[in-house]
């Protein structure tokens, strides 16, 4: 016999007459079939088999099999190809060769195996490798983690994991057609793990890398060793040149763990599943980057038409095509092969055709199959993984396609799945097993955006189940949010008269930071399945972190759903929802339909306390448009009505925002005193956020009163806040103090304090960046370059001008004459009437305070205290005075000044103050 057996011989002909027909998809040939009179039963499974040669037509299937061979062979014609080429002596007679060679295999007498060996010289290398994959792109470590395990003498075995569709194959492929030290040869066998049909058993495997190698049937009356134990006789055999062999498409450890050979020979195994049992080192495959996946549209355009330039064209459509294809290889190819089929199609209309997300996997599919025989279609290709879930994993995978946002906890699918937390973790656990959900650090997962549309389609599909479902996770979500709302709205000295399941603020804001996307997701659910009261809720409850976190458009879009929810509820839930959303349109500088929605607030008020919120938050719209006169007024409104009806959060609120007002309008000793007793307020109620904003407004006052005098109080109340900031992990807080502290230390003297106002705009714009402020962001990076100015570094000082320049006039407003550097190329000097000569050893602390904060060291912060809110009385360090304790005079910080005070801030030693 020669180096192929019959049943080899007889796949290889079908599969040659199907690429000859043009590759038709299995379902075409299933529906053939049907179409036949009478009808003629056959699945893709099967079909799939014999083109694999996982198994050869049965008698009862003969007449399907001469249906299919007679289709492809008209195929053919019609292409002006030759049909007769294939199956030269007659389909039937190689049909008959190959069930004689499997009824062989079954039974007989013992027999000894030996090697085929070419006659007049050595044997030839096997080579059953597919070919190196067209247009291969990105996936640059990974192949050079495949080349050096490859070098490697270590192991034997590397396992390339990933979902189907990543493009796990491709890379074995590829990395195998470069390794280069192979020289007993490199086999590829498809083990049909996640196929239509079985599974490939391990002993079938063996015998077809056996004939692979060109091993022999065993003789007659030899006794037969059996294919696992031929196999690993003939890698002993041939120790002395070592063979590379891909093991593709593996459904577990336990199908491969009898074929992995010992040194020198390597092994790559690629599997949906994970095979964490399997003794091998891992390359994880995940989706490709965004310019991967693009680089990988273009090149398969081009490849086929190289002047395609479709992609170069419209670069922010092919990135949006990328992400509506989830980045996956797979996707991307069929989204490619539709586009060549229309080349006067544009990307921007394949954009819109895969946009509806219901139908964009019916738009991922193309009629025909990959040089391995699947199909071209997303869908197919989940839908191999999962039907290989059991019953009770493949219903938390449906019901998972519930979750509407990004990502879940283990308590979110224990709902869901109406399971115990521990239950629902095993579920989860098997379905990253199959690479079919995702698991990230903090016990979190999600899916792959395709693969939710998948599971979501599973779902709807038993509309009881998801309803069901929605309704416990709404539920959910709406209870969770409402806890979290209440202990992260608390004041430290209000108690809360409801169980919660938040212990504390910081757990509450745990919650929110993981799962406020998740909330906004379940809301638009809500909002689209009509459960009004289920959107109305957690939007309702969600506001007042988004606006802590400054998720300005997450707010805005939440907000919008919760009014018009409101709509079909009880009327006095409009009031508090246009409320939400003029507050949202405020924070996103929407402040025209900011005060439209807020008068309509006002107007719709149930009560008075309802009229106070409306009107504070006007007030809040006024000062941004400028108009302080109004928001004077408006906060005037609130706080007489706070104090009617004894609110003295409120009234503090109401104070807050209006010494703010009063600064604008420089009425600046009222604005200091409304200041004062709002913090004094704030302080009794423990509210540290309520106290953290009234310490920045009055550091603003004392800014615009006098910096000179006044300064030090306000750099010692900026760094108050920017500690209790710090303490409530307020990012946005952190960095207006710290945007505020650089503008004060300008103000006192850049000359003595440069570097700190260097410090402070520096760790301001890294917040402002990450919080995506570029408002803010402008006015800090403006703030660095008149630092850097001043500590005399003209060449970065004028780039951070100029950048800030640009992003100001971007953004419409108009940059200030001091913005442009100047010529000289000298230091800022001193302002009159600061004390950097003078007292040049007495304030060197000041200058270090917001470090010192931000190291956690506050003892140059409690060693004072503040006295007529505008001076600072030095107390025992670190003992703020007591109730009890006679105040000490008003005079400057500097006079007794801490001791142990450390460097200076500027080269030749000159530090101020200022006088307080």
């Amino acid at each position: 016999m020669g180096t192929g057996g019959a049943v080899e011989r007889f796949s290889a002909e079908l599969r040659s007459l199907h690429h000859a027909a043009g590759r038709p998809t299995l379902d075409r040939l299933v529906r053939h079939c049907r179409a036949q009179k009478p009808p003629v039963t056959t699945s893709d499974a099967t079909i799939h088999g014999w083109l694999t040669g996982t198994n050869i037509p049965s008698e009862r299937s003969e007449r399907a099999f001469s249906q299919i061979v007679g289709y492809l062979r008209q195929e053919v014609r019609e292409r002006g190809g030759d049909p007769s080429a294939h199956f030269p002596d007659g389909w039937k007679n190689a049909l008959a060769r190959a069930r004689e060679e499997k009824r062989a295999n079954r039974g007989g007498r013992p027999r000894r195996t030996r090697t085929v060996r070419a006659t007049g010289g050595s044997a030839p290398r096997p080579m059953t490798l597919p070919p190196d994959p067209a247009g291969f792109t990105g996936r640059a470590a990974a192949l050079a983690e495949l080349a050096e395990r490859l070098r490697s003498t270590d192991g034997t075995v590397t396992a390339v994991t990933g979902m189907g569709g990543v493009g796990k194959t491709a890379l074995a492929v590829r990395a195998a057609h470069r390794a280069g030290r192979f020289s007993g040869g490199i086999l590829f066998l498809d083990l049909g793990g996640f196929g239509q049909g079985r599974p490939l058993e391990a002993e079938s495997a063996a015998e077809r890398l056996l004939r692979m190698l060109g091993v022999a049937e065993p003789e007659p009356g030899d006794a037969p060793p059996e294919p696992v134990g031929r196999w690993r006789t003939a890698l002993a055999g041939s120790a002395g040149s070592p063979l590379l062999i891909v093991l593709d498409n593996v459904a577990s450890a336990g199908q491969v763990s009898p074929l992995l050979p010992d040194p020198p020979h390597h092994v790559i195994v690629t599997s949906r599943n994970t095979l964490s049992s399997l003794a091998a080192h891992r390359v994880g495959l995940t989706p490709l980057d965004a310019e991967e996946s693009v680089r990988l549209l273009d090149r398969a355009l081009r490849r086929t038409v190289p002047g395609d330039d479709r992609v170069a064209a419209g670069p922010g459509d092919a990135e949006r095509l990328a992400e509506l294809c989830g980045r996956l290889p797979l996707a991307l190819r069929i989204v490619a092969a539709l586009l060549l089929d229309d080349p006067h199609r544009s990307l921007s209309a394949e954009v819109a055709a895969l946009g509806e997300a219901r139908d964009r996997l019916d738009r991922l599919r193309y009629d025909d199959v990959d040089e391995q025989g699947r199909a071209l279609g997303v869908r197919a290709a989940f839908d191999l993984s999962y039907a290989r879930l059991g019953e009770e994993q493949s219903r938390a995978f449906d019901l998972l396609g519930v979750v509407p946002g990004p990502d879940f906890g283990p308590d979110t699918a224990a709902v869901v799945l109406d399971r115990t937390p521990p239950e629902a973790e095993r579920l989860l656990a098997d379905l990253t097993r199959l690479h079919l959900i995702r698991g990230h650090p903090g016990r979190r997962w999600d899916m792959h955006d395709l693969v939710r549309l998948y599971a979501t389609e599973h779902a709807r599909a038993d509309a009881g189940g998801y309803r069901g479902a929605l309704d416990r996770l709404l539920e959910h979500y709406e209870s969770a949010a409402t806890d979290a709302d209440r202990r992260f709205a608390a004041p430290g000295t209000l108690r809360l008269f409801h169980a919660n399941r938040f212990a504390s603020r910081a757990e509450a804001l745990d919650w929110f930071d993981a799962e406020h996307r998740n909330v906004a997701a379940a809301v638009a659910a809500a909002h689209e399945a009509r459960l009004w009261r289920r959107a109305y809720e957690p939007a309702v409850r969600l506001a007042r972190y988004l606006e802590f976190r400054r998720h300005t458009d997450e707010w805005v879009a939440c907000a919008r759903l919760a009014l018009d929810a409101a709509g079909h509820l009880e009327p006095e839930r409009v009031s508090p929802a246009a409320l939400s959303l003029g507050n949202a349109c405020r924070a996103a500088g929407r402040y025209e339909e900011a005060e439209r929605q807020l008068r309509r607030a006002l107007d719709l008020a149930p009560d008075r306390p309802a009229e106070g919120n409306a009107w504070h938050d006007l007030g809040l719209v006024y000062f941004n448009l400028g108009d302080y006169a109004r928001a004077v007024e408006c906060h005037r409104n609130d706080l007489r009505i706070c104090s009617d009806a004894g609110d003295l959060l409120g009234a503090a609120q109401s104070l807050c925002a209006l010494g703010d007002a009063l600064r604008m309008r420089e009425e600046y000793e009222e604005a200091a005193a409304s200041l004062v007793r709002a913090i004094e307020v704030f302080e009794h109620l423990q509210d540290a956020g309520g106290l953290t904003q009234a310490r920045i407004n009055l550091a603003l006052v004392l800014l615009g009163w006098n910096p000179v005098w006044y300064g030090g109080c306000g750099i010692w109340h900026l760094c108050h806040a920017l500690r209790l900031a710090r303490e409530r992990d307020d990012h946005h807080g952190q960095a207006v103090a710290l945007l505020d502290l650089s503008v004060l230390y300008l103000s006192i003297c850049p000359a003595c304090y440069g570097r700190a106002v260097v410090r402070c705009a520096t760790r301001a714009m890294n917040l402002f960046e990450r919080q995506g402020e570029p408002l803010r962001l402008a006015y800090a990076t403006r703030a660095l370059g008149r630092g850097l100015l001043a500590v005399g570094d003209l060449t970065r000082a004028r780039r951070a001008l100029d950048r800030a320049s640009d992003s100001l006039e971007a953004l419409g407003v108009r940059p200030d004459a001091g913005d442009v550097p100047p010529g000289t190329e000298t230091r800022t000097p001193h302002i009159p009437g600061c004390f950097g000569r003078s007292d040049k050893n007495r304030f060197r602390w000041l200058a270090r305070l917001p470090d010192d904060v931000i190291r956690g060291d506050f003892r140059h912060l409690d060693g004072y205290a503040w006295e007529g809110f505008r001076f600072l009385v030095l107390t025992e360090p670190g003992r703020p005075p007591s109730s009890g304790e006679a105040p000490s005079p008003p005079r400057p910080a500097g006079e007794g000044a801490v001791a142990g005070d450390v460097g200076d801030d500027t080269d030749d030693g000159r530090d101020a103050a200022g006088r307080e």
